[in-house]
């Protein structure tokens, strides 16, 4: 896992906003809203290897809240 870098009452504010988000759209477009929100944050990140990195790391809590 990697280090956090936002306070935890940050990411709070950002878990809610997403959930918020999430509600309000059609489940037809979650998906859709999802990758487009993870390559906007990608953008922002200056190396790949952090990038990928968080995708595993995404990819590994799926598998653990469906175990």
């Amino acid at each position: 896992m990697t280090t956090p870098t936002l306070p935890f009452a940050d990411l709070e504010r950002v878990y809610e906003h997403l959930a918020t988000t999430l509600d309000a759209l059609p489940e037809a477009q979650e998906r859709l809203f999802l990758a487009q929100l993870a390559l906007a944050l990608a953008h922002r990140v200056p190396d790949v290897a952090h990038v990928m990195a968080a995708i595993e790391e995404a990819r590994r809590g799926t598998e653990t809240a469906t175990s």
